[in-house]
């Protein structure tokens, strides 16, 4: 036998137990890679909703609709009684204004008020919301006025 046909066969031979080791070294790879990705691992979490600022009134939830409509859940925690006279949010550049209930809103110690704002813009459900919103009050005690300002973010429902 000639051994130059050897010499190639052993290398042809460790060429392709090269390729095949890798090979399924990738393919296992891909496997547990679709497998992960299957349980959710690289979809992006779901937004937790949240407030943050504020003063004396405070907001307890947000939800925004694709159609405009801001609701936001306040709560007096000033521990005297409140007039709120304003209501204001803007979300990007579109502005929110109050559409229920009609100011003054009459709030006692720890009552909880439900402000409905319509926003001038529609929004995609699922997408990203920043509201900041801005709240005057009157003190019926002190007769001084204040303003609470934050914001509130969650997911367009």
């Amino acid at each position: 036998m000639d051994t130059g046909a050897i010499k190639r066969s052993v290398k042809g031979q460790a060429a392709l137990e090269y390729l095949m080791t890798y090979g399924w070294a990738i393919l296992v790879i891909m496997v547990v890679g679709v497998a992960l990705w299957q349980m959710g691992l690289f979809s992006q979490p779901a937004i937790v909703p949240g407030c943050r600022g504020f003063s004396q009134i405070r907001p307890l939830d947000s939800k925004l609709t694709s159609g405009g409509l801001l609701t936001v859940f306040i709560q007096n925690e000033a521990g005297t009684r409140l007039n709120v006279s304003t209501v204001t949010a803007t979300i990007g550049l579109e502005t929110c204004s109050l559409s229920s209930p009609s100011t003054p809103i009459h709030m006692r110690p720890g009552r909880t008020e439900e402000l409905n704002l319509t926003c001038t813009g529609s929004y995609t459900l699922r997408n990203y919301y920043l509201a900041n919103i801005m709240i005057e009050y009157a003190n019926l005690v002190s007769g001084i006025t204040h303003k609470s300002t934050g914001e509130c973010w969650g997911e367009v429902e």
